[in-house]
Protein backbone atom coordinates (compact mmCIF):
# COMPACT_ATOMS: atom_id res chain seq x y z
CA UNK A 1 0.00 0.00 0.00
CA UNK A 2 1.35 3.71 -0.79
CA UNK A 3 0.71 5.17 2.43
CA UNK A 4 3.19 2.10 4.26
CA UNK A 5 5.80 2.00 1.61
CA UNK A 6 5.79 6.01 1.76
CA UNK A 7 6.20 5.83 5.64
CA UNK A 8 9.06 3.17 5.05
CA UNK A 9 10.75 5.19 2.67
CA UNK A 10 10.92 7.75 5.17
CA UNK A 11 12.04 5.94 7.90
CA UNK A 12 15.22 5.91 6.19
CA UNK A 13 15.90 9.39 6.45
CA UNK A 14 14.32 10.14 9.77
CA UNK A 15 16.81 9.40 13.38
CA UNK A 16 16.04 7.37 15.93
CA UNK A 17 14.44 9.03 18.56
CA UNK A 18 15.20 8.38 22.46
CA UNK A 19 12.60 6.38 24.28
CA UNK A 20 10.49 8.18 27.28
CA UNK A 21 9.02 7.05 29.97
CA UNK A 22 5.09 8.78 30.21
CA UNK A 23 4.16 6.06 32.10
CA UNK A 24 2.49 8.50 34.87
CA UNK A 25 0.66 10.02 31.71
CA UNK A 26 -0.86 6.55 30.97
CA UNK A 27 -2.18 5.55 33.89
CA UNK A 28 -3.95 8.68 35.06
CA UNK A 29 -5.79 8.59 31.35
CA UNK A 30 -6.58 4.92 31.49
CA UNK A 31 -7.94 4.39 35.14
CA UNK A 32 -11.81 4.66 34.17
CA UNK A 33 -11.35 1.82 31.10
CA UNK A 34 -13.53 -0.55 30.92
CA UNK A 35 -12.35 -4.39 30.09
CA UNK A 36 -15.85 -5.56 29.58
CA UNK A 37 -17.65 -5.03 26.36
CA UNK A 38 -21.07 -2.54 27.33
CA UNK A 39 -24.39 -3.39 26.63
CA UNK A 40 -25.68 -0.98 24.55
CA UNK A 41 -29.10 0.46 24.32
CA UNK A 42 -30.46 2.30 20.80
CA UNK A 43 -32.99 4.72 20.80
CA UNK A 44 -35.38 6.69 18.82
CA UNK A 45 -35.95 6.39 15.31
CA UNK A 46 -33.59 4.53 12.62
CA UNK A 47 -32.11 6.83 9.93
CA UNK A 48 -31.49 6.70 6.52
CA UNK A 49 -27.60 7.07 5.72
CA UNK A 50 -26.22 6.19 1.99
CA UNK A 51 -25.90 2.79 1.68
CA UNK A 52 -26.38 2.51 5.47
CA UNK A 53 -28.64 3.44 8.54
CA UNK A 54 -28.08 5.38 12.19
CA UNK A 55 -29.04 5.55 14.83
CA UNK A 56 -28.67 6.97 18.60
CA UNK A 57 -27.12 4.69 21.42
CA UNK A 58 -26.09 4.97 24.95
CA UNK A 59 -23.81 2.92 27.08
CA UNK A 60 -22.42 2.89 30.02
CA UNK A 61 -18.52 4.27 30.18
CA UNK A 62 -17.07 3.97 32.73
CA UNK A 63 -19.10 1.71 34.18
CA UNK A 64 -22.11 3.84 36.29
CA UNK A 65 -21.76 6.59 33.79
CA UNK A 66 -24.05 7.01 30.64
CA UNK A 67 -22.67 8.31 27.29
CA UNK A 68 -24.56 8.65 24.62
CA UNK A 69 -23.39 8.33 20.66
CA UNK A 70 -24.62 7.54 17.44
CA UNK A 71 -23.69 4.21 15.38
CA UNK A 72 -23.88 3.65 11.83
CA UNK A 73 -24.46 -0.15 10.34
CA UNK A 74 -23.87 -0.33 6.62
CA UNK A 75 -26.19 -2.21 4.16
CA UNK A 76 -23.25 -4.01 3.32
CA UNK A 77 -21.20 -4.19 6.34
CA UNK A 78 -17.06 -5.17 5.99
CA UNK A 79 -14.92 -5.79 8.91
CA UNK A 80 -13.14 -2.17 9.35
CA UNK A 81 -14.73 -0.01 12.71
CA UNK A 82 -13.89 3.85 12.90
CA UNK A 83 -14.61 5.75 16.37
CA UNK A 84 -15.63 9.59 15.75
CA UNK A 85 -14.16 11.43 18.39
CA UNK A 86 -16.24 15.28 18.10
CA UNK A 87 -14.64 18.44 18.84
CA UNK A 88 -15.76 21.78 20.76
CA UNK A 89 -18.60 22.29 17.52
CA UNK A 90 -21.62 22.34 19.81
CA UNK A 91 -23.69 20.07 18.35
CA UNK A 92 -21.57 16.70 19.52
CA UNK A 93 -22.00 13.86 17.23
CA UNK A 94 -24.66 15.92 15.47
CA UNK A 95 -22.27 18.86 14.31
CA UNK A 96 -20.97 18.16 10.76
CA UNK A 97 -17.52 17.69 11.54
CA UNK A 98 -18.57 14.45 13.24
CA UNK A 99 -21.13 12.82 10.92
CA UNK A 100 -19.95 13.90 7.64
CA UNK A 101 -17.29 11.71 7.24
CA UNK A 102 -19.54 9.29 9.24
CA UNK A 103 -21.60 9.14 6.15
CA UNK A 104 -19.15 8.74 4.15
CA UNK A 105 -16.78 6.16 5.92
CA UNK A 106 -20.38 3.61 6.61
CA UNK A 107 -20.81 4.23 2.27
CA UNK A 108 -17.76 1.97 1.91
CA UNK A 109 -18.79 -0.66 4.37
CA UNK A 110 -17.53 0.70 7.88
CA UNK A 111 -19.11 0.42 11.10
CA UNK A 112 -19.02 3.87 12.78
CA UNK A 113 -19.64 4.79 16.43
CA UNK A 114 -19.35 8.19 16.97
CA UNK A 115 -19.55 9.54 20.83
CA UNK A 116 -20.54 12.28 22.58
CA UNK A 117 -18.57 13.64 25.61
CA UNK A 118 -20.45 14.40 28.64
CA UNK A 119 -21.94 18.23 28.92
CA UNK A 120 -22.20 18.55 24.87
CA UNK A 121 -25.24 17.16 22.95
CA UNK A 122 -27.47 15.71 25.30
CA UNK A 123 -25.69 17.29 28.48
CA UNK A 124 -27.66 20.12 29.39
CA UNK A 125 -28.10 18.38 33.44
CA UNK A 126 -25.21 19.94 35.47
CA UNK A 127 -23.76 16.66 36.92
CA UNK A 128 -22.79 16.16 33.32
CA UNK A 129 -20.69 19.27 32.06
CA UNK A 130 -17.39 19.23 31.80
CA UNK A 131 -16.60 21.74 29.37
CA UNK A 132 -15.93 25.44 29.47
CA UNK A 133 -16.87 27.87 32.40
CA UNK A 134 -19.96 25.83 33.20
CA UNK A 135 -18.35 23.05 33.76
CA UNK A 136 -15.72 23.97 35.90
CA UNK A 137 -16.57 22.73 39.53
CA UNK A 138 -17.66 19.16 37.30
CA UNK A 139 -13.63 19.07 36.29
CA UNK A 140 -12.14 20.45 39.48
CA UNK A 141 -14.17 17.56 41.39
CA UNK A 142 -12.90 14.98 38.79
CA UNK A 143 -9.14 15.85 39.69
CA UNK A 144 -9.61 16.11 43.14
CA UNK A 145 -10.89 13.00 43.15
CA UNK A 146 -7.69 11.16 40.66
CA UNK A 147 -9.39 11.19 37.55
CA UNK A 148 -10.04 14.08 34.63
CA UNK A 149 -12.57 15.62 32.23
CA UNK A 150 -10.30 13.86 29.77
CA UNK A 151 -9.68 10.56 31.31
CA UNK A 152 -13.56 10.49 31.13
CA UNK A 153 -14.04 11.50 27.59
CA UNK A 154 -11.27 8.56 26.61
CA UNK A 155 -12.89 6.05 28.59
CA UNK A 156 -16.18 6.69 26.31
CA UNK A 157 -14.20 5.72 23.30
CA UNK A 158 -12.26 2.99 24.53
CA UNK A 159 -15.38 1.68 25.41
CA UNK A 160 -16.70 2.49 21.56
CA UNK A 161 -13.90 0.77 20.32
CA UNK A 162 -15.41 -2.74 22.00
CA UNK A 163 -18.48 -1.74 21.03
CA UNK A 164 -17.49 -2.31 17.27
CA UNK A 165 -15.30 -5.10 17.93
CA UNK A 166 -18.27 -6.88 19.17
CA UNK A 167 -20.36 -6.28 15.81
CA UNK A 168 -18.04 -7.60 14.01
CA UNK A 169 -15.13 -4.86 13.28
CA UNK A 170 -11.47 -6.82 13.81
CA UNK A 171 -9.65 -3.80 12.38
CA UNK A 172 -10.19 -0.43 14.10
CA UNK A 173 -9.07 3.35 13.41
CA UNK A 174 -10.20 6.71 15.18
CA UNK A 175 -11.02 10.49 13.44
CA UNK A 176 -11.86 13.68 15.01
CA UNK A 177 -11.18 17.13 14.59
CA UNK A 178 -10.30 20.06 16.80
CA UNK A 179 -10.78 18.89 20.19
CA UNK A 180 -11.93 15.62 18.89
CA UNK A 181 -8.56 15.24 17.06
CA UNK A 182 -6.76 15.54 20.55
CA UNK A 183 -9.04 12.60 21.85
CA UNK A 184 -8.13 10.90 18.59
CA UNK A 185 -4.72 11.10 19.37
CA UNK A 186 -4.88 9.66 23.02
CA UNK A 187 -7.35 6.66 21.96
CA UNK A 188 -5.10 5.38 19.46
CA UNK A 189 -1.65 6.15 21.72
CA UNK A 190 -3.34 4.36 24.75
CA UNK A 191 -5.60 1.80 22.59
CA UNK A 192 -3.78 -1.24 21.17
CA UNK A 193 -6.84 -2.29 19.44
CA UNK A 194 -6.83 1.23 17.40
CA UNK A 195 -5.24 0.27 14.17
CA UNK A 196 -4.94 4.01 12.39
CA UNK A 197 -5.80 7.32 13.67
CA UNK A 198 -6.72 10.78 11.13
CA UNK A 199 -6.47 13.74 13.05
CA UNK A 200 -8.46 17.05 11.08
CA UNK A 201 -7.65 20.67 12.49
CA UNK A 202 -5.27 19.31 15.40
CA UNK A 203 -4.48 21.42 18.14
CA UNK A 204 -1.23 21.60 20.09
CA UNK A 205 -1.03 18.44 21.82
CA UNK A 206 -1.19 17.83 25.16
CA UNK A 207 -2.74 21.35 25.57
CA UNK A 208 -0.49 24.66 27.20
CA UNK A 209 -1.17 24.93 30.27
CA UNK A 210 -2.62 28.55 30.00
CA UNK A 211 -3.68 27.33 26.01
CA UNK A 212 -6.83 28.70 24.60
CA UNK A 213 -9.49 26.12 24.13
CA UNK A 214 -11.06 23.77 26.15
CA UNK A 215 -9.48 23.01 29.81
CA UNK A 216 -11.46 19.40 29.71
CA UNK A 217 -8.21 18.23 27.28
CA UNK A 218 -6.36 18.64 30.08
CA UNK A 219 -3.33 16.46 31.84
CA UNK A 220 -3.46 17.44 35.32
CA UNK A 221 0.25 18.34 35.81
CA UNK A 222 1.56 17.79 32.44
CA UNK A 223 1.32 20.62 30.24
CA UNK A 224 2.25 20.84 26.33
CA UNK A 225 4.36 20.85 24.54
CA UNK A 226 6.01 17.38 24.89
CA UNK A 227 7.58 15.45 22.16
CA UNK A 228 7.86 13.24 24.36
CA UNK A 229 4.31 12.26 24.68
CA UNK A 230 3.60 13.41 20.60
CA UNK A 231 6.32 10.01 19.84
CA UNK A 232 4.36 7.70 22.06
CA UNK A 233 1.97 7.09 19.03
CA UNK A 234 2.83 4.18 17.29
CA UNK A 235 0.45 3.62 15.15
CA UNK A 236 -0.14 4.99 11.17
CA UNK A 237 -1.59 8.15 11.71
CA UNK A 238 -2.38 10.93 9.26
CA UNK A 239 -2.22 14.70 10.51
CA UNK A 240 -4.62 17.28 8.90
CA UNK A 241 -3.48 20.86 9.54
CA UNK A 242 -5.60 24.07 9.21
CA UNK A 243 -3.10 26.41 9.41
CA UNK A 244 0.33 26.41 7.87
CA UNK A 245 3.06 25.26 10.44
CA UNK A 246 5.68 22.82 10.56
CA UNK A 247 5.15 18.71 11.33
CA UNK A 248 4.65 18.73 15.75
CA UNK A 249 8.17 17.51 17.38
CA UNK A 250 8.19 14.11 18.33
CA UNK A 251 5.83 13.01 15.62
CA UNK A 252 7.29 9.50 14.65
CA UNK A 253 8.11 7.82 11.43
CA UNK A 254 3.93 6.52 10.83
CA UNK A 255 3.07 10.01 11.12
CA UNK A 256 2.38 11.68 7.71
CA UNK A 257 1.59 15.58 8.46
CA UNK A 258 0.00 17.84 5.98
CA UNK A 259 -1.40 20.96 5.87
CA UNK A 260 -4.80 21.86 4.35
CA UNK A 261 -5.36 25.29 5.20
CA UNK A 262 -8.48 26.71 5.75
CA UNK A 263 -11.40 26.82 8.47
CA UNK A 264 -10.95 24.96 11.46
CA UNK A 265 -13.34 22.21 10.60
CA UNK A 266 -13.27 18.50 9.01
CA UNK A 267 -13.39 19.95 5.51
CA UNK A 268 -14.35 17.84 2.72
CA UNK A 269 -10.92 18.30 1.70
CA UNK A 270 -9.72 16.44 4.63
CA UNK A 271 -12.40 14.06 4.62
CA UNK A 272 -11.22 12.68 1.43
CA UNK A 273 -7.56 12.51 2.60
CA UNK A 274 -9.02 10.52 5.45
CA UNK A 275 -11.01 8.09 4.19
CA UNK A 276 -8.14 7.61 1.67
CA UNK A 277 -6.01 6.85 4.49
CA UNK A 278 -8.57 4.55 5.94
CA UNK A 279 -8.45 2.45 2.91
CA UNK A 280 -4.74 1.98 2.73
CA UNK A 281 -4.17 1.59 6.62
CA UNK A 282 -7.11 -0.41 7.35
CA UNK A 283 -8.49 -1.62 4.01
CA UNK A 284 -11.47 -0.17 3.68
CA UNK A 285 -13.41 -0.81 0.12
CA UNK A 286 -12.96 1.57 -1.92
CA UNK A 287 -15.79 3.67 -3.91
CA UNK A 288 -17.86 6.72 -5.85
CA UNK A 289 -17.13 10.08 -3.44
CA UNK A 290 -20.52 11.12 -2.21
CA UNK A 291 -20.62 14.27 -2.64
CA UNK A 292 -23.57 15.41 -0.49
CA UNK A 293 -24.73 13.16 2.61
CA UNK A 294 -27.74 14.31 5.31
CA UNK A 295 -27.55 16.65 8.20
CA UNK A 296 -29.18 14.74 10.52
CA UNK A 297 -30.29 15.31 14.40
CA UNK A 298 -29.16 12.29 16.02
CA UNK A 299 -29.59 13.08 19.69
CA UNK A 300 -30.53 10.39 22.23
CA UNK A 301 -32.92 12.80 24.33
CA UNK A 302 -32.17 14.77 27.43
CA UNK A 303 -30.60 13.10 30.31
CA UNK A 304 -32.54 13.56 33.44
CA UNK A 305 -31.33 15.02 37.12
CA UNK A 306 -31.49 11.08 38.07
CA UNK A 307 -29.09 10.36 35.91
CA UNK A 308 -25.43 9.65 37.60
CA UNK A 309 -23.22 12.67 37.37
CA UNK A 310 -19.49 12.96 36.86
CA UNK A 311 -18.64 13.69 40.62
CA UNK A 312 -19.50 9.65 41.24
CA UNK A 313 -16.47 8.91 39.10
CA UNK A 314 -14.14 11.11 41.42
CA UNK A 315 -11.88 7.89 42.26
CA UNK A 316 -10.98 8.65 45.57
CA UNK A 317 -7.38 7.79 44.94
CA UNK A 318 -3.36 9.55 46.34
CA UNK A 319 -2.87 11.69 49.22
CA UNK A 320 -5.33 14.39 50.68
CA UNK A 321 -4.51 18.27 50.06
CA UNK A 322 -1.80 19.29 52.98
CA UNK A 323 -1.43 23.01 52.51
CA UNK A 324 1.53 24.32 51.03
CA UNK A 325 1.11 28.19 51.25
CA UNK A 326 3.04 30.31 48.30
CA UNK A 327 3.88 33.82 48.28
CA UNK A 328 2.70 33.89 44.00
CA UNK A 329 -1.13 36.21 44.88
CA UNK A 330 -1.53 39.05 46.49
CA UNK A 331 -4.66 39.93 48.25
CA UNK A 332 -6.45 43.54 48.11
CA UNK A 333 -7.84 44.17 51.92
CA UNK A 334 -10.29 46.96 52.84
CA UNK A 335 -10.86 47.31 56.35
CA UNK A 336 -13.46 49.36 58.28
CA UNK A 337 -14.29 49.85 61.98
CA UNK A 338 -12.36 49.63 65.20
CA UNK A 339 -11.20 47.05 67.83
CA UNK A 340 -9.30 43.91 67.55
CA UNK A 341 -9.04 42.81 64.03
CA UNK A 342 -10.96 40.25 62.22
CA UNK A 343 -10.04 38.76 58.62
CA UNK A 344 -13.39 37.94 56.31
CA UNK A 345 -13.08 35.69 53.61
CA UNK A 346 -16.58 35.93 51.41
CA UNK A 347 -19.76 38.14 52.09
CA UNK A 348 -20.30 39.28 55.43
CA UNK A 349 -22.35 41.37 57.44
CA UNK A 350 -19.95 44.29 58.69
CA UNK A 351 -23.28 46.35 60.62
CA UNK A 352 -23.15 43.04 63.11
CA UNK A 353 -18.81 43.27 63.16
CA UNK A 354 -19.07 46.76 64.34
CA UNK A 355 -21.73 46.17 66.69
CA UNK A 356 -19.41 43.87 68.17
CA UNK A 357 -16.53 45.97 68.08
CA UNK A 358 -14.33 44.26 65.68
CA UNK A 359 -12.61 45.55 63.19
CA UNK A 360 -13.25 44.07 60.09
CA UNK A 361 -10.67 43.86 57.21
CA UNK A 362 -12.33 42.31 53.88
CA UNK A 363 -9.81 40.15 51.70
CA UNK A 364 -10.80 40.48 47.86
CA UNK A 365 -8.48 38.04 45.35
CA UNK A 366 -8.26 40.44 42.01
CA UNK A 367 -9.05 38.47 38.81
CA UNK A 368 -9.71 39.80 35.72
CA UNK A 369 -13.15 40.84 34.83
CA UNK A 370 -14.23 38.65 37.84
CA UNK A 371 -14.89 39.40 41.01
CA UNK A 372 -15.09 36.38 42.80
CA UNK A 373 -12.11 34.25 41.64
CA UNK A 374 -9.92 33.83 39.01
CA UNK A 375 -10.72 31.09 36.96
CA UNK A 376 -7.80 31.09 34.19
CA UNK A 377 -5.36 30.77 37.27
CA UNK A 378 -6.94 27.73 38.23
CA UNK A 379 -7.13 26.42 35.23
CA UNK A 380 -3.56 26.45 35.00
CA UNK A 381 -2.27 25.24 37.96
CA UNK A 382 -4.46 21.96 37.29
CA UNK A 383 -2.13 22.04 33.57
CA UNK A 384 1.15 22.75 35.91
CA UNK A 385 0.27 19.76 38.45
CA UNK A 386 0.10 22.53 41.37
CA UNK A 387 -3.28 22.89 43.65
CA UNK A 388 -4.50 26.96 43.18
CA UNK A 389 -5.91 26.98 46.76
CA UNK A 390 -1.74 27.04 47.87
CA UNK A 391 -1.53 30.48 46.48
CA UNK A 392 -4.90 31.45 48.26
CA UNK A 393 -3.57 30.34 51.99
CA UNK A 394 -0.15 32.37 51.02
CA UNK A 395 -2.37 35.35 50.18
CA UNK A 396 -4.26 34.91 53.05
CA UNK A 397 -1.77 34.41 55.43
CA UNK A 398 0.42 37.74 54.15
CA UNK A 399 -3.03 39.58 54.58
CA UNK A 400 -3.15 38.54 58.19
CA UNK A 401 -0.09 39.19 59.34
CA UNK A 402 0.08 42.83 57.91
CA UNK A 403 -3.21 43.75 59.54
CA UNK A 404 -2.71 41.76 62.78
CA UNK A 405 -5.92 40.05 62.50
CA UNK A 406 -6.86 37.99 65.58
CA UNK A 407 -9.48 35.09 63.62
CA UNK A 408 -11.20 34.57 60.19
CA UNK A 409 -14.70 34.72 58.77
CA UNK A 410 -15.16 32.16 56.25
CA UNK A 411 -17.34 32.26 53.92
CA UNK A 412 -18.67 28.69 52.33
CA UNK A 413 -15.74 27.22 50.49
CA UNK A 414 -13.58 29.63 52.15
CA UNK A 415 -13.53 27.42 54.88
CA UNK A 416 -11.42 25.49 52.80
CA UNK A 417 -8.73 28.33 53.25
CA UNK A 418 -9.14 29.52 56.69
CA UNK A 419 -8.66 26.07 58.11
CA UNK A 420 -4.99 25.71 56.57
CA UNK A 421 -4.43 29.06 58.91
CA UNK A 422 -3.21 28.82 62.17
CA UNK A 423 -5.78 30.97 63.15
CA UNK A 424 -9.40 30.57 65.19
CA UNK A 425 -12.48 30.93 62.35
CA UNK A 426 -15.90 30.53 62.06
CA UNK A 427 -17.70 29.04 59.10
CA UNK A 428 -20.74 31.01 57.82
CA UNK A 429 -23.06 28.88 55.10
CA UNK A 430 -20.97 25.53 55.16
CA UNK A 431 -20.99 23.14 51.97
CA UNK A 432 -19.66 19.85 52.66
CA UNK A 433 -20.05 17.92 49.78
CA UNK A 434 -20.64 18.69 45.97
CA UNK A 435 -23.96 18.97 45.13
CA UNK A 436 -24.10 22.01 47.81
CA UNK A 437 -22.21 24.17 45.51
CA UNK A 438 -23.24 27.21 43.42
CA UNK A 439 -21.91 28.65 40.11
CA UNK A 440 -20.41 31.47 42.24
CA UNK A 441 -18.91 29.51 44.61
CA UNK A 442 -14.96 29.04 43.13
CA UNK A 443 -13.76 26.26 41.73
CA UNK A 444 -10.30 26.17 43.60
CA UNK A 445 -12.15 24.25 46.19
CA UNK A 446 -11.72 20.84 44.82
CA UNK A 447 -8.18 20.37 46.60
CA UNK A 448 -7.08 16.55 45.77
CA UNK A 449 -9.74 14.63 48.21
CA UNK A 450 -11.11 17.92 48.82
CA UNK A 451 -14.71 15.40 49.20
CA UNK A 452 -13.10 12.36 50.72
CA UNK A 453 -12.06 14.06 54.28
CA UNK A 454 -10.64 17.37 53.98
CA UNK A 455 -13.45 19.63 53.91
CA UNK A 456 -14.85 17.52 56.83
CA UNK A 457 -11.12 18.08 58.72
CA UNK A 458 -11.16 21.98 57.81
CA UNK A 459 -14.63 22.33 59.45
CA UNK A 460 -14.25 20.26 62.33
CA UNK A 461 -11.55 22.96 63.14
CA UNK A 462 -13.92 25.88 63.01
CA UNK A 463 -14.76 28.13 66.29
CA UNK A 464 -18.51 27.54 65.15
CA UNK A 465 -20.00 26.35 61.68
CA UNK A 466 -23.92 27.94 61.43
CA UNK A 467 -26.18 29.45 58.59
CA UNK A 468 -26.63 32.38 60.97
CA UNK A 469 -23.92 35.29 60.86
CA UNK A 470 -25.21 36.32 64.91
CA UNK A 471 -23.37 33.15 66.62
CA UNK A 472 -20.79 33.37 64.28
CA UNK A 473 -20.14 37.15 64.84
CA UNK A 474 -19.93 36.09 68.67
CA UNK A 475 -17.66 33.70 68.74
CA UNK A 476 -15.53 36.12 66.38
CA UNK A 477 -15.33 38.59 68.95
CA UNK A 478 -14.96 36.26 72.20
CA UNK A 479 -11.70 34.47 70.08
CA UNK A 480 -10.40 38.31 69.07
CA UNK A 481 -10.45 39.25 72.60
CA UNK A 482 -9.43 36.28 74.10
CA UNK A 483 -5.83 36.07 75.63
Amino acid sequence: MFFLTLIACIAWFEPESTPVDRSDVSAHLTGNFRADVPEFQRIGPVHDSPQSSVQAVRFEAPKGFVVSGALWTPNDPGTVGVVVAHGHYGQGKSSPEAQEVAHRLAARGVWVLAVDSPGVEEGDTPGRQIHFAEGAHNRGALVAGGTSALAVQLSGLHSAVSVLRSLGANKVGVTGASGGAVASFYLAWLDERVGAAVLASPPPIPREAAASGCPCDHIPGHPGPDPGLMGQLQVPSLWLADVAQDKPAGLGRLADFRVMEGPHSYTEEMQRASVAFFEETLGVAQGEWLETVPQLTLSSGPFSNDDSSLTSLARGGGAPWVPNPVDTDVAQVACRGTGPVVLALGPHDPVQFAAAGLRVCAVRMPAPGNDTWDEAAWVESIGRGTVRADALVGAVQAAARAHNARAVWAHRTWAMIAGAMALPFVVHEPVREPSQLADSDPAWVHVPQAWHGVMDAQLARALAVSMDEAPLVAALKNAANGP
